[in-house]
């Protein structure tokens, strides 16, 4: 299968309520990245098999594969296991933002959020090099 390239980068949006999708789809493209929004894990998958992406910005829960359910397949997929990913939630509390991080978030972000931490967050990590084997997480709670 042939994939689709683009000299900008591309962030992977998977967010369920259409009204917060379609705010962080704007947000992101101020970034100056190239956004493909889906409302799910599953869906996300399939991007993942069709795109390259270069950060992948997630919600928590989601009806459809849920954030976790999205993290872990991109983890132990040896092909996208490289791939930074933001996770976004409402659960503020901090065994479930330490619970995101060690399974493999680079970042844990809390809804709602502060658009410029978001924005910081995100332009920050689509210039670090691709995560490594070991992997390792930062907190960016809002």
């Amino acid at each position: 299968m042939l994939l689709e390239t683009t000299t900008r980068p591309t962030i992977l949006l998977a967010e369920d309520d259409p009204n917060v999708r379609d705010t962080l789809t704007d947000l992101l493209a101020l970034t100056g990245a190239l956004v493909q929004a889906v409302p799910g894990g599953h869906e996300a998958r399939q991007v993942l098999e069709t795109r390259l992406i270069d950060l992948i910005v997630t919600d928590m829960i989601m009806p459809d594969g849920d954030g976790k359910w999205l993290m872990n397949f991109v983890r132990s997929t040896p092909r996208f296991s490289h791939l930074r990913i933001i996770m976004l939630s409402a659960h503020v509390d901090a065994r479930e933002i330490a619970a995101g991080l060690s399974a493999g978030a680079d970042a844990y972000l809390t809804k709602p959020f502060d658009v410029e931490k978001l924005l910081a967050t995100v332009s920050h990590w689509l210039q670090q090099p691709p995560r490594s084997a070991a992997g390792g997480g930062a907190l960016g709670g809002s």
